[in-house]
C-alpha cells in the first residue's frame, strides 16, 4: 500500500510539474503574442502618421482643398426616433466614413482628409487644423469654413462657448502664442474684423450701425477686400473675446423648427497678420473664418416670411458656392466668383495660391440623412478642386 501511494504520489507531483510547464508556457505564448500585438499595433500608428504626412505633402503639391467632416452628437429630439438596425453614420478609420439611407436601402461611403466621430472634442479639431492655421503668420492666405445644413453643428465648431471655444478663438490665442515665442525675432502686428453677409448685403458686425454700404472690391493683383470695414488691432485674449462677443451680439439669428438659434446670415472672422524679421522682410498673412448659415429644407424648417426669404437667400449663395467649385473641379475658364456676395469675398480663398480648410459638419440622424448626403456630395467635389501650389506674402524690406 505505501509503495503503490508513493507510486501515486511521485505520478501526480510528475503531473502537476508537467501541468505548470505547459501553464508557464501558455503565458509565455500569449505574453509573445501581446508584444507582438502591440509592436503591429504601433507600427499600424506610425504607418497610418506616415500616410497623413504623405497625403498633405502631396496636398500641398497639389492646392487642393482639404475637408474635414465633424458628425456632431444626436439629440434627445431625434434619438426616439432613429430606427433600429443599421446605424445612420459608421466609420471605417478617421478617413472614410459610410452613410446608410433607409429609404433606398443602401450605405455610401466617402473618404475625406480626417473624419470626426460625435465623441471628438473641440482641441482635438483645433489641433488637426492647427498647422494649416498657423500658416497665415508665415504669409499665406487661409480660409477655414464651416458647411452644412441648419442644426448640424457649424457655430458650435467655429465659435463654441466660453468654456468650451471654437477654431475662432483657439486660432487666435494660438497666434498669440508664437507671437510671444517669436518675441525676440520677430515683430507680429494682429488685426481682427467680423462681418456677416445677411440677405446679400455686407454688414460690418463691429460697427452695425455705420452708414457706409460695404462691397467687395477685387484688386489688380487678385486679391480681395471690402474697403470701409472695420479693422481693430487685438493684442491678446481678452481683445479678441470681446471683438467675438460684441460681434455675436449683432448676428442675425432666429428661431426655425430645425434649430432653436438659427444663424441667418454668413459669419467672417477675418484676421491679418503682418509678421516682420527684424531687419529683413515682412510676411502678410490673412484667415477667413467662416460659420456659413445653414442650407435649408424650408418645409422642415418651417420659416415663413422674413425667414423665407433669409432662407431663399442663404440657399441661392450656397449654391453660388457649389457653381464655384463645380467651376474649378472642372477646370473652367471662366467662375462665377460675382453671383453671390459670399463667392466674391471668397474669392482670394477658394481660387488661386491659398491653403483652405472646409470642415463639414453632419447630423448623425436618419431624419436628416438627405440632407447629410447632399452635404457630403458636395465636400466631396471640393476636395478634388486644386487651387495651385499656395504662395507667401512677402514685403520685402531692404
Amino acid at each position: 500500500m505505501r509503495e503503490q501511494q508513493q507510486h501515486i504520489r511521485a505520478e501526480v507531483t510528475d503531473i502537476g510539474s508537467t501541468f505548470k510547464q505547459e501553464i508557464q508556457k501558455l503565458f509565455q505564448t500569449m505574453e509573445k503574442m501581446a508584444d507582438r500585438s502591440r509592436a503591429l499595433e504601433q507600427k499600424y500608428k506610425m504607418a497610418m502618421e506616415d500616410r497623413k504626412k504623405l497625403h498633405n505633402m502631396v496636398l500641398d503639391l497639389k492646392g487642393n482643398i482639404r475637408v474635414f467632416v465633424r458628425v456632431r452628437p444626436i439629440n434627445s429630439k431625434e434619438k426616439p426616433h432613429e430606427p433600429e438596425g443599421e446605424p445612420t453614420i459608421n466609420f471605417k478609420d478617421d478617413i472614410n466614413i459610410g452613410v446608410y439611407d433607409g429609404q433606398h436601402s443602401r450605405r455610401k461611403f466617402f473618404e475625406f482628409d480626417q473624419v470626426f466621430p460625435p465623441t471628438t472634442s473641440q482641441i482635438q479639431v483645433f489641433e488637426e487644423a492647427k498647422p494649416l492655421a498657423t500658416s497665415t503668420l508665415d504669409g499665406y492666405n487661409v480660409c477655414i469654413f464651416a458647411y452644412g445644413q441648419t442644426g448640424s453643428g457649424k457655430t458650435h465648431t467655429m465659435t463654441g462657448t466660453g468654456e468650451d471655444p471654437g477654431l475662432n478663438t483657439r486660432v487666435l490665442r494660438e497666434l498669440f502664442r508664437i507671437r510671444d515665442e517669436r518675441r525676440n525675432e520677430y515683430d507680429i502686428q494682429i488685426s481682427i474684423a467680423i462681418t456677416e453677409i445677411y440677405n446679400e448685403a455686407i454688414r460690418d458686425l463691429l460697427n452695425p450701425d455705420g452708414k457706409d454700404k460695404l462691397d467687395v472690391r477685387i484688386n489688380p493683383d487678385g486679391t480681395c477686400g471690402v474697403p470701409g470695414l472695420t479693422e481693430t488691432p487685438v493684442s491678446n485674449v481678452d481683445d479678441v473675446l470681446k471683438c467675438i462677443g460684441d460681434a455675436s451680439k449683432n448676428r442675425a439669428t432666429s428661431t426655425t423648427d430645425m434649430n432653436e438659434q438659427s444663424s441667418r446670415s454668413h459669419s467672417i472672422v477675418t484676421v491679418r497678420t503682418k509678421c516682420t524679421l527684424k531687419g529683413s522682410d515682412t510676411y502678410i498673412g490673412k484667415i477667413h473664418l467662416i460659420d456659413l448659415a445653414g442650407s435649408e429644407n424650408t418645409n422642415k424648417s418651417g420659416v415663413t416670411g422674413q425667414g423665407m426669404k433669409e432662407a431663399q437667400n442663404i440657399n441661392k449663395s450656397l449654391s453660388a458656392l457649389g457653381d464655384v467649385i463645380q467651376s474649378l473641379v472642372g477646370k473652367s475658364s471662366h467662375t462665377p466668383y460675382r453671383n453671390s456676395k459670399l463667392t466674391m469675398m471668397l474669392k482670394d480663398s477658394l481660387g488661386g495660391d491659398s491653403k483652405t480648410l472646409m470642415i463639414v459638419c453632419v447630423s448623425p440622424a436618419q431624419f436628416n440623412v438627405t440632407e447629410s448626403l447632399s452635404a457630403l456630395n458636395f465636400a466631396s467635389r471640393a476636395r478634388n478642386v486644386e487651387l495651385g501650389k499656395a504662395k507667401r506674402n512677402v514685403a520685402s524690406n531692404n
